[in-house]
């Protein structure tokens, strides 16, 4: 009885580190300043965020920090089709996390602030229309958000969407971000711990 009752436990906790809100209180407890958040998106907040981008377009929509895939799922309901949407995470456990649940999709183990190296093909073949960024600004070391934000610029066109979240609700969430954008709407999701904005800022230099 007692040795069946201990490997359940194990199985229990085993499937509780497996599950998406174990894996992120993981990754938050190893790499808080990565993670940047207290717990994982709402549906609510990744729904208004995928709201943002045009399913109907030609080029690519790149997401940053994708964590769980609670934006990623909410992008494919938007009608973002498969072949147009490449998901970059750093974090490895996340990026074998995605690959399990999006086994369709292209998931891309990498860092944002080299975006265009990350893409890499990706990028030669098609434009980028749309970059939907779930990285915590706020805390990340100010020159990596600095080589972050020069990519988007690379990689947008004008006219080229940028959606980010942020806790911060007033305010742009980081020194630049309105150099060569300019905001298009920043409605405040307050269905989410914590409420949250979601940004969407078009390309204009």
């Amino acid at each position: 009885m007692g040795l069946r009752y201990l490997a359940d436990t194990r199985r229990l906790a085993d499937g509780i580190r497996a599950a998406p809100s174990g894996l992120f209180l993981r990754e938050l407890l190893e790499s808080p300043a990565v993670v940047g958040a207290v717990w994982p998106s709402s549906a609510r907040l990744a729904r208004a965020m995928a709201a943002s981008v045009d399913p109907q377009g030609d080029g690519l929509v790149v997401e940053l920090g994708a964590g769980t895939g609670v934006v990623t799922r909410a992008l494919l309901e938007r009608g973002v089709s498969v072949d147009r949407l490449r998901v970059v995470e750093r974090s490895p456990a996340f990026a074998r996390h995605l690959r399990r649940r999006f086994p369709e999709l292209m998931i891309l183990e990498g860092d944002a602030a080299r975006l265009s190296e990350v893409l890499d093909e990706s990028t030669q073949e098609r434009p980028v229309d749309a970059i939907v960024s779930s990285l915590p600004l706020r805390s990340l070391d100010p020159a990596v958000v600095s080589a972050v934000l020069d990519q988007c610029r690379l990689l947008l066109a004008p006219g080229g969407t940028l959606v980010q979240f942020t806790y911060i609700l007033k305010g742009l969430p980081a020194a630049g971000l309105s150099e060569d954008f300019s905001v298009r709407d920043d409605p405040i999701v307050w269905a989410n711990l914590p409420p949250a904005r979601v940004i969407t800022l078009e390309r204009t230099g």
